[in-house]
């Protein structure tokens, strides 16, 4: 982008932002580009901006010259293409800068972010702040952000896991710089602003959720009370048909409110890919990974074909009745139910060798998983889970993680279905038949979404330097997504690759939202392409 209308909107937003905070250095540019799939964009330069009022700024900017703008939070958008814009020649707005924590409410359980505050940033304040409030965390890394996960309508670990759900109170840049906020925010002094999302009127907040019709500048977020106990719970079962009867079983109990946190179940590989790289040396080269060594590392760590991880939370006597109610849901279901507290997992860290002993499993080499496992029920994220996506890598997993600069191959696809385990088994056994024909192995995981949704979570995985993968890993996605969008299974979510390509839906809704964009960004400056069907 040389033209004369690129070179005037650049020095305008140097004067804005100053010189260091317009990045124009090659090396950043082409990070910026990277994601963790092929990707062919051109980005001419990156904004940081600090305060929301130099985002308008810089968005009436675009618009006087024609330079679409798209903004990330953290740009650790991995597996979804990371910092890539859904446009070719776009500037990245960066908001990582806009990392401020305020208006902490212990007695109402809220607190206001900006899209630059992370996961791990919003823990270590919570702790430190002492209130006995925790956050619901996903399984991605400390460093990403909160309101970019939000924005994707992300799903975590906790009672508070429908994230989208628990935000209040939306501060909004439009399409052409101007600026809202939504619900009770507009009237200033609006005692509950900050506490009930819908206000009065028509609400606003779901159309900047996977959208290109604002940029959320901040928002109020809600967050659990730290129970009286906690108790975590793990099941396996040896049968892969036993799916469908363990869904079946835990779904009242989800429905009637006696399981509330988040409810994950692993097939084997996913097991697999939390504990270890790929074995290349037991497989001579081979891959997909052969049957007899999943076996032989399946009973290392003591995996069974379904593994299945929750929590309960309340007083003590309802956790012993929630346990009770548990078990005899998934009795004759699964192999093994536990129960882990923490004064288990003390005895665990302490003595893992003589506890893995008596179950005859390596407890040491789980700990560090069983651990990030009992701290995301907790409101504490993980880096441990960084280290799944470069299962194929043939180098160590390094110290400092950068999916993108270290060419790991990730591509996620979550379909949504109804909470049944027919669903279940439809979605599954779809998805794994393509990806084993595609040489990869099926990483497949089930999470409840909500007490009547369910999510299956697909995940490609693959080493990027190895020629010819980038093109076989996204001809076995679309292959996927084709196969499971025919009988229905949408996804909650896309990637980049994705929002040009998934089936057009209704018209009239289509027209709709189209409407919308047309008003509030004639000029199509923000985000183009994205979420646009």
């Amino acid at each position: 982008m040389t033209s004369e209308s690129f070179k005037n909107a650049l020095k305008a937003w140097q004067d804005i932002l100053g010189e260091d905070y317009v990045e124009l250095r090659f090396e950043s540019l082409a990070k910026a580009a990277t994601a963790t799939f092929s990707t062919n964009r051109q980005i001419p330069a990156i904004l940081r901006p600090f305060v929301r009022e130099e985002i308008q700024d810089c968005i009436k900017i675009a618009n006087r010259y024609k330079v679409p703008i798209y903004p990330v939070s953290t740009g650790k958008n991995w597996g979804n293409g990371s910092s890539v814009p859904s446009a070719d020649n776009c500037v990245v707005m960066h908001l990582g800068r806009m990392n401020r924590i305020a208006d902490l409410d212990p007695k109402q359980a809220c607190v206001t972010i900006e899209p630059g505050v992370t996961q791990g940033q919003l823990a270590s304040f919570l702790s430190e702040s002492k209130a006995g409030l925790w956050l619901d965390v996903t399984g991605a890394s400390p460093s990403t952000s909160i309101i970019g996960n939000i924005m994707e309508r992300g799903v975590g670990y906790s009672a508070y896991g429908n994230r989208a759900s628990q935000v209040c109170r939306m501060e909004v840049v439009l399409p052409n710089g101007e600026f809202i906020v939504t619900g009770f925010g507009k009237y200033a002094n609006a005692q509950a602003g900050l506490v009930y999302q819908w206000g009065l009127g028509p609400s606003l907040d779901g159309l900047f959720t996977q959208s290109n019709l604002g940029i959320v500048t901040r928002l109020t977020l809600w967050l659990m009370p730290e129970p009286e106990a906690i108790e975590c719970f793990y099941f396996s079962s040896k049968e892969e048909k036993k799916l469908e009867e363990i869904i079946n079983a835990l779904q009242p109990l989800r429905l009637r409110g006696v399981l509330q946190s988040g409810i994950h179940i692993a097939n084997k590989y996913k097991v697999l890919n939390a504990y270890f790289q790929y074995p290349w040396e037991l497989t001579e080269g081979r891959a997909p990974l052969p049957v007899e060594v999943l076996e032989e590392l399946s009973k290392v760590v003591g995996s069974g074909e379904w593994n299945g991880s929750g929590a309960f939370y309340g007083t003590r006597r309802q956790i012993k009745e929630s346990k009770r109610l548990l078990r005899n849901a998934l009795n004759s279901k699964v192999d093994r139910l536990s129960f882990v507290n923490d004064r288990h997992l003390a005895i665990v860290k302490r003595y893992p060798e003589i506890v893995g002993k008596l179950l005859n499993i390596n407890l040491s080499a789980m700990l560090p998983v069983i651990k990030a496992l009992d701290g995301m029920q907790k409101g504490i994220p993980s880096e441990v889970t960084m280290s799944t996506v470069y299962w194929r890598k043939k180098q160590r997993v390094p110290e400092i993680k950068d999916p993108d600069m270290d060419r790991c191959g990730l591509i996620w696809y979550s379909p949504v279905a109804p909470l049944d385990g027919m669903h279940a088994m439809n979605m599954y056994e779809i998805a794994k038949k393509i990806m084993l024909v595609y040489a990869f192995e099926p990483l497949i995981s089930f999470a409840f979404m909500t007490e009547r949704a369910l999510c299956c979570v697909i995940a490609i995985v693959y080493d990027r330097d190895v020629e010819g993968e980038d093109a076989r890993a996204m001809q076995c996605h679309y292959e996927i997504v084709s196969a499971l969008s025919d009988l229905g299974y949408y996804p909650y979510r896309l990637g980049i690759q994705n929002m040009m390509h998934v089936l057009p839906g209704d018209q009239n809704y289509l027209k709709l939202i189209q409407c919308i964009k047309h008003t509030l960004d004639p000029n199509n400056i923000l985000s183009p392409n994205r979420y646009e069907f």
